[in-house]
């Protein structure tokens, strides 16, 4: 139950970066990495990462966060696209719940093998609070997006 829960808390982050259907900016790579800078700040920070942790660990961590981003774009698209479509078939919703676990499962193996990457880097207890950190920040970053869209206000 829990891993559902923090894919569908990674799905959510993943549609940060993918509302530009409904207020038409685009991001360039410039948002995306001050996200990531931000994100790699509040890691630092919330895990307490010396400086030699820091710099073996929050470069993967943001190779990890964009490979679970691609992983992840299809599905995105797909979902949106079938949200828009005026007559949706059995056939749609089948395709889409199947491009979304084979994309869950994906994003799956993808943090088994950098979780195993991390270990080498990170004590145990640091991983733990790395996964409660990252999921504190995907969901506030969400809250902060979310009330400046309704404000009409871009994201910074």
């Amino acid at each position: 139950m829990k891993l559902k829960s923090i894919l569908v808390l990674l799905l959510l982050f993943s549609f940060t970066f993918s509302v530009t259907a409904q207020n038409k900016r685009k991001y360039d790579r410039s948002d995306i990495e001050a996200f990531m800078k931000k994100k790699s700040e509040y890691l630092k920070t919330e895990l307490n990462l010396t400086d030699a942790e820091a710099k073996l660990f929050l470069p993967l961590e943001i190779e990890f966060s964009m490979k679970k981003y691609e992983v992840n774009r299809d599905a995105r698209r797909e979902t949106r696209q079938l949200k828009r479509k005026e007559k949706k078939t059995d056939a749609d919703y089948k395709r889409i719940t199947q491009l979304n676990l084979e994309s869950e499962e994906r994003s799956s193996q993808l943090q088994l093998e950098y979780y195993k990457k991390f270990a080498e880097i990170l004590s145990a207890e640091k991983i733990e609070k790395y996964r409660t950190a990252d999921i504190k920040f995907k969901e506030d970053a969400l809250m902060r997006h979310r009330e400046k869209y309704h404000k009409g206000e871009k994201m910074d």
